[in-house]
């Protein structure tokens, strides 16, 4: 697969650490601690996509829209702007209240032709099941099939408790639930410590299917502009 089927990110100085982007169609987690800014990556890659001319559906299972769009805002990312003009499309879902959500957001899907998908966060519907491995992994499974099946490329964020280590060895789960890091195509890890120098943040692409791609730790830092991945300015 060369550079040109990929779906590039958009960020700064990481298409560079996945040959240039992610797979076409594939399912790609975004993990890490509270404030290791998951969200951001996921509002500047939906960003950046709009902007090379995708259209993208942005499915929050915790925050309120308007938070998410005032958020973006600070960054410069006008979604107001992209939702008027039907290039993105925000929905809020409550799984906990719709357990056909994923009817709600295949319909937008199809509608409109959009490509890219965002989740944030995934780490919700481990509360759905309360702890039940089984039914877990069976719902992210027909998540995750449902997305490829539509011909999405989807990056979904999920949380830690405390801190992603960056060891690749070791045996800490990834998620709350243990569970999408398995069936992900790509798990990257964000952290708030760990390197130091000019920013002490990292970003790690922990694996990535059918990617040659960089396997350690890299310097990372949140700019006004959003997440600049430093590796390629000799950090």
């Amino acid at each position: 697969m060369g550079k040109g089927d990929r779906i590039p990110t958009g960020i700064s100085g990481f298409d560079a650490l996945i040959d240039g982007g992610f797979v076409p169609d594939s399912f790609n987690l975004v993990t890490g601690g509270t404030g290791t800014g998951k969200t951001i990556f996921s509002l500047q890659f939906a960003h950046n996509s709009i902007k090379s001319g995708q259209k993208v559906l942005f499915i929050t299972f915790e925050e309120n829209v308007d938070a998410l769009i005032g958020d973006a805002a600070e960054f410069g990312w006008d979604f107001s702007d992209h939702s008027q003009k039907e290039k993105c499309f925000f929905v809020s879902l409550k799984p906990l209240s719709n357990p056909n959500y994923p009817d709600e957001f295949a319909k937008i899907i199809k509608k409109n032709s959009v490509k890219i998908v965002v989740i944030d966060s995934v780490s919700v519907l481990s509360m759905v099941f309360q702890g039940n491995f089984y039914k877990m992994r069976r719902e992210m499974y027909l998540l995750t099939d449902l997305l490829r099946a539509l011909r999405c490329t989807t990056v979904a964020t999920a949380e830690v408790e405390g801190e992603a280590s960056l060891d690749v060895t070791s045996s800490n789960k990834l998620s709350r639930d243990g569970v999408v890091e398995f069936i992900a195509d790509a798990v990257i890890t964000m952290h708030n410590a760990g390197i130091g120098g000019e920013a002490d943040r990292a970003i790690r692409v922990l694996k990535m299917r059918r990617t040659p791609h960089e396997k350690s730790p890299v310097p990372m830092k949140i700019t006004n502009k959003g997440l600049v991945v430093l590796k390629d300015k000799g950090f």
